[in-house]
């Protein structure tokens, strides 16, 4: 009979299963404490949001109470809505007038919009005199109390004619630049409701 030798000893093979078993562990532990880390925070986190969404539900609240009794409250009625048109309503033929009266003939009067109390004027001029002429004589007129120059640029007329571009490259010598003012008019109240005399 022959006798049975094992050459591995027995030890070896236990301490690579303790190693196994050990390296596990560690594995399994920081894969534990990683998950409470994440369900502390993630708690944090629940805690903030849920507080933020009762400040925001209780805004919500008061905001849509405001809007409810603003479309509930007095919207006015007839003879109230035509007083206060006619309070802040005012003659705007003499006005329009006034203004061409004043302006020269070679300058363009863009546009005009009426406000509460003034008057926006957009206006086209050849040159700077005949800004500050216009200007001085609007200063001068009754009907306006204080005159502002909100903006002043510049810009080339169009010749009416598509141009190449060689041709917008080039500097025309012939063209004059014109000028453009945005300009704000106070209306003189008092003077206007007394009918104005020229």
């Amino acid at each position: 009979m022959v006798p049975e030798i094992n050459l591995l000893p027995q030890f070896e093979r236990h301490k690579s299963s303790k190693l196994l078993v050990i390296i596990s562990a560690i594995v399994i532990g920081l894969l534990l404490a990683f998950l409470c880390f994440q369900f502390f925070t993630l708690k944090k986190d629940i805690k903030s949001l849920e507080s933020e969404e009762t400040q925001l539900v209780e805004e919500r609240d008061l905001l849509s109470a405001e809007v409810s009794t603003i479309d509930n409250g007095d919207q006015g009625t007839h003879s109230s809505s035509v007083a206060f048109v006619e309070s802040v309503s005012y003659p705007v033929s003499p006005l329009v007038d006034e203004i061409y009266s004043l302006i020269e003939s070679n300058s363009y009067l863009r546009s005009y919009q009426f406000g509460e109390a003034g008057i926006l004027l957009s206006v086209d001029f050849e040159t700077m005199n005949e800004i500050s002429s216009f200007i001085e004589r609007l200063l001068n007129s009754a009907y306006f109390s204080d005159i502002k120059v909100e903006t002043l640029s510049t810009f080339e007329p169009a010749g009416g004619q598509e141009q190449t571009k060689e041709e917008v490259d080039e500097v025309n010598f012939d063209v004059q630049w014109r000028y453009s003012a945005t300009i704000q008019l106070d209306i003189n109240q008092s003077y206007l409701s007394e009918g104005g005399t020229r």
